[in-house]
């Protein structure tokens, strides 16, 4: 039996940072895919290749982030029966959320190929970058159910309340991705940098398969597809989905803006994106140590520790913004220097554009952080509308920030289109968590008053 962890006993924020380190630590690994990716072209075939795929950044992401949002529906359910100790319902659950992936990435990963060209003409993509970023991201499309694959069997490990493997999974798939970097770019250039992200990808699939495997759900539940568990999937799923692919629509605006502005700026915000992938990874262990604490007792029907839970997230999203935050501001642009290499006239624009963007993203870290905790504990709750809805509200931010305050501010309108939605899907998810608890605790009163 794989080692689980049950958050419905003991202190929550000893569980919920027991659960978040390992997962801190595999975000890391899995941002350094990108990282590595973006340093190894920069620094040996140069900037335009950098930029190509910094170009790819929001049409992947777009198509990256929805699979993640499926997922974590996908995993809040098995969490939930997890904490309810319904192993016959959770082996149900997890079969046919791989149906439902597999599904999912297969049609990505078709349709993806055709719309690529297409798309990145339609972004307005500079001409000297556009057939390296259409090779780029052809690769990575066409691989989408790998990718599907290894998201759902990560997620089921985290919903169990294992963050280790997939820790371990990710060391073995970093490694893998880096030593293949390194020797495909020369001959295969960025076809053999996309292709070590794949290859990367299997050896992930392959680790967290036999941990899952011993866990035992594969047993029991034959290999059918399971419709009466596929409505709450799907109920859950679908609106997360749609909300990532919503924000990231944003990111799809954005970018036909930012290439109108030419290569080095770009590159510079394709730099400021990298480094600020980093800065998310805290935020993104405490959106999966809360969501799946708040799923777990939830489905154990323990709302006080629910709130407890919460609260304690407040002090890890604090702690962690605060530390990165001081990380960022004063080593932010040296280790945008990391990431290319090329003439120093280009280069020195580069970095300008792109410290810029990274200094003012990082001032908005703790209001992000805290959008993170409140939507997990939405999630977690069962709601997955009301964190849809707060994508629609970055989406229409960005919006405006890129076609009207373009007008305005300048270059300003761009650099201010990702944290400019923060405050008001911030506020939104906040103040709707405290409104869904105090109905969730409502309906718990008077389903025990009429059992009395």
């Amino acid at each position: 039996m794989a080692k689980t962890l049950d958050m419905t006993e003991g202190k929550p924020l000893g569980l919920m940072i027991r659960f978040s380190v390992p997962l801190l630590i595999s975000n890391a690994l899995q941002m350094l895919f990108v990282v590595v990716d973006s340093a190894i072209v920069g620094r040996i075939l140069g900037v335009n290749a950098f930029a190509s795929i910094g170009v790819t950044a929001s049409p992947h992401w777009l198509v990256f982030s929805a699979v993640i949002g499926i997922n974590i529906g996908f995993g809040t359910l098995i969490a939930q029966r997890f904490g309810a100790k319904d192993m016959d319902g959770l082996r149900r659950a997890f079969v046919t959320a791989m149906y439902l992936s597999l599904a999912f990435g297969v049609a990505i990963g078709i349709g993806g190929v055709f719309v690529c060209r297409p798309l990145l003409e339609l972004l307005a993509t500079p001409p000297e970058i556009i057939d390296g970023a259409v090779i780029y991201l052809s690769w990575l499309w066409a691989g989408k159910p790998l990718v599907v694959l290894y998201n759902l069997l990560a997620m089921t490990l985290f919903s169990l309340g294992d963050s280790k493997t997939p820790l371990y999974a990710m060391i073995m798939a970093s490694i893998v991705n880096i030593v293949l970097n390194l020797i495909l770019i020369f001959p295969f250039g960025l076809a053999g940098v996309a292709a070590a992200s794949l290859v990367a990808q299997i050896s992930g699939i392959i680790f967290c398969a036999i941990a899952i495997r011993k866990t035992g759900l594969f047993k029991g539940c034959g290999k059918n597809f399971d419709r009466s568990s596929a409505i709450p999937l799907l109920k859950l799923a679908l609106p997360l989905g749609f909300r990532n692919a919503v924000i990231e629509i944003g990111g799809l605006i954005m970018q036909r803006y930012i290439n109108e502005y030419g290569t080095e700026f770009v590159a510079g915000m394709a730099a400021a994106r990298r480094m600020y992938s980093f800065l998310m990874i805290g935020g993104g262990a405490i959106e999966a140590s809360v969501g799946t604490f708040v799923a777990q007792n939830f489905g154990a029907g323990q709302l006080k520790r629910v709130k407890r839970g919460v609260r304690d997230g407040l002090k890890m999203v604090a702690i962690s913004s605060i530390f990165l935050m001081a990380v960022s501001f004063p080593f932010g642009r040296h280790i945008l220097s990391l990431f290319i290499d090329g003439d120093a006239t280009q280069v020195t624009e580069v970095l300008a554009v792109g410290t810029r963007q990274l200094n003012l993203m990082t001032a908005g870290l703790p209001l992000l952080y805290l959008l993170f905790l409140y939507r997990a504990a939405l999630q977690g709750l069962g709601n997955t509308v009301i964190p849809m809805i707060s994508g629609f509200a970055e989406l229409t931010m960005r919006i405006i920030s890129v076609v009207l305050l373009t007008g305005v501010l300048g270059v300003w309108g761009i650099h201010l289109a990702d944290p400019i939605g923060w405050p008001i899907a911030a506020i939104l998810l906040i103040s709707s968590y405290y409104i869904v608890l105090k109905r969730v605790e409502r309906k718990e009163l008077e389903l025990n008053e009429k059992g009395r």
